[in-house]
């Protein structure tokens, strides 16, 4: 029997977030066996190489698959805006020339599902799973993460409509959590250049090179559905290129602090979801 029929038949009788994934290849329930430290410890490696932490077909197929109907009849109720941006998501430097990077604009368009409209099925319980939290807090070294007490911002989900994009930034956290439920049938790539900024060094000439369309560093992140993705965006310059097809992207975004009860400001849920309750 492979691992994933193994993982099949186990779903069927588990009762909780875990019966959603495959724990054969990712045993989250249990992190302190061989297996679990193995997967934490390779899982670190990647994401210190590379800024990024890709897991593969973490969820099971039928779990991704009922978590796009739970959502279907909620896709209308997204809030779209288009923004324009510099990479650095601040204001414009008036001190340095319109060229430079810090003043460069960037578009990003995008729908966003607000927490209080996504349902309490697959992907709120798994928000919600003691189990992940403890991975990801494992693979960050912090002793442990808290979900956002935000009404709106807490779980989210992303929509990119054929032609939408994300323009090139950088996050203003430490890090982002995604699972992808489902893929554009062409364009959507996330690219980024990882380490290209670090706490002393801007690097604006290497960043300046990118918005010029230097590919050079430049790399693809492959995400099917079903995987779980930990990004390290603070210091990696990342954007998502223009959705191609008839369907959309489809990302769900788990926010987590390492302090509990963080809130956005009533202006970033104006912002983010064009309303602030």
């Amino acid at each position: 029997m492979n691992g994933r029929s193994e993982a099949l038949q186990a779903s069927a009788v588990v009762a909780g977030p875990e019966r959603f994934v495959d724990t054969v290849r990712f045993p989250l329930t249990q992190l302190a066996s061989d297996e679990g430290q193995a997967l934490v410890a390779r899982c670190r490696v990647q994401l210190a190489a590379e800024g990024a932490c890709v897991l593969e077909s973490f969820l099971l197929p039928d779990a991704a698959a009922a978590a796009r109907a739970e959502l279907e009849g909620r896709l209308a109720e997204a809030f779209y805006c288009t923004k324009s941006h510099n990479p650095y998501l601040a204001e414009d430097d008036p001190l340095r020339p319109a060229d430079h990077p810090r003043n460069r604009p960037q578009v990003s368009d995008l729908g966003a599902l607000a927490d209080d409209l996504i349902p309490d099925g697959v992907l709120r319980q798994l928000y919600r799973w003691d189990a992940l939290q403890a991975f990801i807090a494992a693979l960050l070294e912090v002793p442990r993460l808290y979900p956002y007490a935000d009404p709106l911002g807490s779980l989210n989900l992303n929509i990119f409509q054929p032609g939408q994009q994300l323009g090139w930034h950088y996050d203003n956290a430490d890090w982002a959590i995604t699972l992808m439920l489902q893929p554009a049938e062409a364009g959507g790539v996330y690219e980024y250049v990882p380490w290209i900024r670090k706490p002393d060094d801007e690097n604006y000439g290497a960043v300046a090179a990118i918005l010029d369309g230097d590919d050079n560093g430049v790399r693809r992140l492959a995400m099917g559905e079903g995987a779980l993705v930990l990004f390290r965006g603070r210091y990696s310059l990342h954007r998502v290129t223009p959705v191609e097809g008839s369907r959309p992207r489809l990302v769900a975004v788990f926010s987590y602090d390492t302090e509990p009860g963080v809130m956005l400001t009533e202006h970033n849920r104006e912002l983010f979801y064009g309303r602030t309750r």
